[in-house]
């Protein structure tokens, strides 16, 4: 009888296949060394690798969708594939569209030339590629410059060598990539991510533990040992890698300002808005308790976010620039609520781990925020808060025991449980509600 019941089964399962998972649509542009490349009919680059390998580990077939840097977030958004990865810097208008995965690659804007010069010459002719984040940097950075664009990114070089262009802008992973003999490098006068943009925030949350597993394993450092050379080799613990998310975001978070400033002034709103900052508050208050916080020191973070984004703000207002048109309600406020209960999320990952948080130095982290974006005492201001947090009192007389039972995202829905060490971090929940800001 056993036997033929588990003939039975056997039958019913091949009368009823599990259902394939469905390809991973990756949108990759084949035109930015060293994370995508078309080459001799071969796609090619650390963030092709990182794709092939993150699909084959949740057994899903990789479907590659090119992309032109000037659609890429409408091509997103019009469902044309999943996630975005292929060099991608992380951006306010980016962040509308979708929702980051933690950050992969630093690498800042420099400027690449065959003589030392002053980039802020108005002779100067500055090749860059068109439609992406660097033609917009160019025109914030070198007002005065003649932009020489190209739709082909491959073809900066050339305009270089060809003496089309005086000089080109370009990051430092490309600049190393692209290793144009004798050219003078100036900069880098940002602080740029790069990452993974994605609709799904489900399906982004799902790459974020990943690349965290894969981060604490060293396979992330190995590849950026492979394809960015060992300068940028350097291993980071799971730990490290949630700071560098938790900082990405706050100066995400920050980037937003200039055109947050820009929709108030269209509006003729004020930048100071108390009931809107409360708001905030009593948001970043409720998430830190679901998530084991000690809701005053997330507050003290996010009070020093909000004094940072008024400088950001009146900086702006009092020297207007062209800035990307944001409606405030539509798009800014929810795109920031998103960050921010990231960053909440972000943080209390970073106080699941009490010792490693308390050997934070305060003034290193204040060095990894991007100086062009907050002043050094409001930098310093936000790094004292983040090594400040910890868990909520309730959480500290509530600690485990040995070991505790609890749900993967991905297993949730299935219902099966998995048991692991007390002190691993645990992950965001993607539906969790959405965190208001100003």
């Amino acid at each position: 009888m056993r036997r033929a019941a588990a003939l039975a089964l056997l039958a019913a399962a091949c009368l009823h296949p599990r259902p394939e998972a469905p390809p991973l649509r990756v949108g990759t542009s084949g035109d930015y060394p060293p994370f995508s490349l078309a080459r001799d009919g071969r796609l090619e680059g650390l963030d092709v690798e990182v794709a092939r390998r993150f699909a084959h580990d949740r057994g899903r077939s990789l479907e590659i969708v090119s992309f032109r840097w000037p659609e890429l977030s409408g091509d997103l958004a019009a469902g044309r594939f999943d996630l975005a990865m292929g060099g991608v810097t992380l951006l306010p208008e980016r962040a509308v569209t979708g929702v980051f995965a933690r950050p992969v690659v630093e690498a800042g804007a420099v400027v690449l030339a065959h003589q030392r010069l002053d980039p802020r010459s108005s002779w100067l002719r500055l090749g860059v590629n068109a439609g992406g984040h660097l033609e917009r940097l160019a025109g914030r950075l070198f007002p005065h410059a003649l932009l020489v664009r190209t739709s082909d990114n491959r073809a900066l070089a050339e305009l270089l060598a060809s003496g089309a262009a005086d000089a080109i802008l370009t990051d430092e992973a490309e600049a190393d990539a692209l290793a144009i003999p004798g050219a003078v490098r100036l900069g880098p006068f940002t602080r740029d991510r790069k990452g993974y943009l994605g609709r799904d925030p489900a399906l982004v949350a799902e790459l974020d533990a990943w690349l965290r597993a894969r981060e604490a394993d060293g396979t992330l450092a190995a590849l950026r040992a492979r394809w960015l050379g060992p300068e940028r080799a350097r291993a980071r613990s799971a730990f490290a890698s949630d700071l560098d998310a938790l900082l990405a975001l706050v100066d995400l978070r920050l980037a937003f300002m200039p055109a947050v400033a820009a929709a108030k002034r269209k509006t003729g709103r004020p930048v100071e808005d108390p009931s809107q900052e409360e708001r905030v508050l009593a948001a970043v208050r409720a998430r830190a308790t679901e998530r084991g916080l000690d809701p005053a020191a997330v507050e003290v973070l996010f009070r020093a976010q909000i004094e940072a984004a008024r400088h950001l703000e009146n900086e702006f207002l009092a020297h207007p620039e062209e800035v990307d048109a944001l409606d405030l309600e539509r798009e800014a406020r929810p795109a920031l609520a998103r960050i921010s209960a990231l960053i909440v999320d972000r943080a209390a990952d970073l106080a699941a781990d009490p010792g490693a948080l308390a050997a934070l130095d305060p003034a290193r982290v204040a060095e990894m925020l991007d100086g062009s974006l907050a002043p050094a005492p409001s930098r310093r201001t936000i790094a004292s808060a983040i090594a400040h947090l910890k868990a909520s009192p309730l959480t500290r007389r509530e600690k485990p025991g040995i070991c505790q039972t609890r749900m993967t995202p991905l297993e949730a829905g299935r219902q099966r449980p998995v048991v692991v060490d007390p002190y691993e971090k645990s992950r965001a929940n993607p539906k969790a509600s959405a965190v208001s800001v100003r």
